[in-house]
């Protein structure tokens, strides 16, 4: 998905801040958000919901910078993940820039969260999958992938 930039206001409302039921998450995106407003002046931003279904999820496939990931596991899931996400606009690697592990027993329903206050640089775009183990390649099953969204903003 290329860029679709809209006002940081209307990305605030899409997170919907006072409804979202994981309270560290909400305080790293205010945290997030007073760092926008006071420091990089307000940019115009993208919010970008996913479901890993199985396969790569394009995010954008242009250059960008990654500023907020929030990933939610099934609460029943038991089987440990790990969402990845790839500096490229196509496919998510076994390797992935960034990686964040999502347990599986005791884990489940629990909020990850990835905050890069002055944008990650990625050159080719954002793709993510959740895969079975850290170094591998091998999709989640349906009852282990997570949900959640992006923000994303211009490079």
């Amino acid at each position: 998905m290329a860029l679709t930039l809209e006002d940081i206001r209307k990305v605030k409302e899409k997170c919907r801040l006072d409804s979202f039921a994981k309270v560290g998450p909400v305080n790293i995106l205010r945290g997030l958000f007073k760092h926008m407003n006071d420091v990089l002046k307000n940019p115009d931003l993208q919010f970008v919901a996913f479901e890993h279904a199985g396969s790569d999820i394009v995010i954008a496939d242009a250059a960008c910078k990654l500023y907020f990931v929030v990933a939610v596991k099934p609460a029943a899931s038991t089987t440990n993940a790990w969402m990845k996400i790839s500096d490229h606009a196509t496919v998510c690697a076994a390797a992935g820039d960034v990686v964040i592990p999502l347990v599986g027993t005791g884990g489940g329903g629990k909020a990850q969260t990835a905050c890069f206050p002055d944008g990650c640089p990625m050159a080719n775009g954002i793709t993510t999958a959740s895969h079975t183990a850290v170094d591998g390649s091998t999709d989640s099953s349906a009852a282990d992938r997570s949900t959640g969204f992006f923000i994303i903003g211009a490079p």
